[in-house]
């Protein structure tokens, strides 16, 4: 075995080299791993090694530049896991054609540049329409408990064949995006902007905006967005929806009404709403949370569809970074096939979905 020697200028020049290197940038690389044992009653019982029941499993790395005179750049590349298997998960959104095993970055890959004005982000991540919804779910739209379950069911993506109702739920490729920055345009004012080219693909062209404000107790949100389905453009589905917080010390309130339609179709338009409502309560190391949500469905062959869901659940955090978790949730189909987990066994329309998990979750 040879052995590197460290001779003192060897060791002066390294020092010097990364002592450089840090002053000007740097680099974090960060994850979460998240796994529970749940059980899903569809048409029939499943008992699982789940994963993602409170945080989305991911391995990520960013970094940030300083460029002088307040500018700054920035990337951001973070990956789905499967921690059950020990392979690479695609995640939600468009594009995702892989198959399980392979890794890469799907939940974000951005570059950035900003300033004090705010911040011009390129490359795929979260639409300004799911940011209005997500970030009021007290479940973290994760696990058997999350408002995403009520989302988007195979009756709505199938007035549009296989293209789907609606590629940009979650995620858009090919972005552009403006942030506001903290606080320069009004203390509490926050928003953003995105552009996605569609590049001859189907569900990605899409645009949106997103404008909030946060002060003391509360926070308010309403966001826009606009899907251009199909190819040619002739399928379109706007989205808009409105949420909000209310802290009230002992406990937070949270909910949202959001209203997707689909236009264009051959067979007439089709409409879905969505209500909801979520609670939670911080007491010491625990939080306890629940939710109750509800979704409508018209137009086109969809009159008459409905389903609700409620869910309970407590996390307890052993440490800043490591959480104990359990939740359980009951969703009603009614002419519909929402389900409380996207893993669990098939489901007829018209039957219920219930569910619960008990996981641990650690960040990094």
């Amino acid at each position: 075995m040879h052995v590197l020697k460290r001779t003192p200028l060897a060791l002066a020049v390294l020092a010097g080299l990364a002592g450089t290197a840090s002053a000007q940038s740097s680099v974090t690389m960060f994850g979460v791993v998240d796994l529970s044992l749940r059980y899903v009653k569809n048409d029939d019982a499943t008992y699982q090694l789940a994963q993602d029941g409170m945080a989305g499993s991911r391995l990520g790395f960013r970094g940030i530049e300083d460029l002088g005179g307040g500018l700054k750049a920035s990337f951001w590349l973070e990956g789905q896991l499967g921690p059950d298997t020990g392979t690479g998960n695609t995640s939600f959104g468009n594009g995702n054609t892989s198959g399980p095993d392979a890794f890469m970055f799907r939940r974000r890959s951005t570059l950035s540049l900003s300033n004090p004005w705010g911040e011009l982000r390129l490359g795929r991540d979260y639409t300004p329409t799911f940011w209005n919804i997500g970030v009021f779910d007290p479940f973290g739209v994760n696990g058997v408990g999350s408002a995403g379950n009520l989302f988007i069911a195979a009756e709505i993506r199938g007035v549009v064949g296989a293209a789907g109702a609606y590629g940009t739920l979650v995620r858009a490729n090919n972005a552009v995006q403006y942030i506001l920055p903290n606080g320069a345009f009004g203390p509490g004012l926050y928003g953003q902007v995105m552009v996605a080219a569609g590049e001859a693909a189907p569900a990605n062209k899409y645009y949106a905006g997103r404008i909030g404000y946060a002060a003391g107790p509360f926070d308010v949100a309403a966001a826009y967005g606009y899907t251009y389905v199909d190819v040619a453009g002739n399928i379109t589905a706007p989205l808009w929806s409105l949420a909000g917080s209310w802290n009230f010390g002992v406990v937070k309130v949270s909910g949202f009404y959001g209203s997707l339609e689909i236009n264009g179709l051959a067979a007439g338009d089709a409409k879905q709403d969505n209500w909801f409502v979520g609670a939670s309560a911080p007491i010491g190391q625990w939080n306890l949370k629940a939710s109750w949500g509800q979704v409508k469905q018209s137009g086109n062959v969809l009159d008459g569809n409905d389903a609700s869901q409620i869910a309970i659940g407590a996390d307890y955090n052993l440490s800043k970074r490591t959480a104990l978790y359990a939740t359980a949730s009951w969703l009603n189909n009614n002419h519909t096939a929402y389900s409380v987990s996207a893993s669990g066994s098939p489901l007829t329309r018209g039957v219920n979905s219930n569910g619960a998990e008990i996981g641990i979750r650690h960040s990094f």
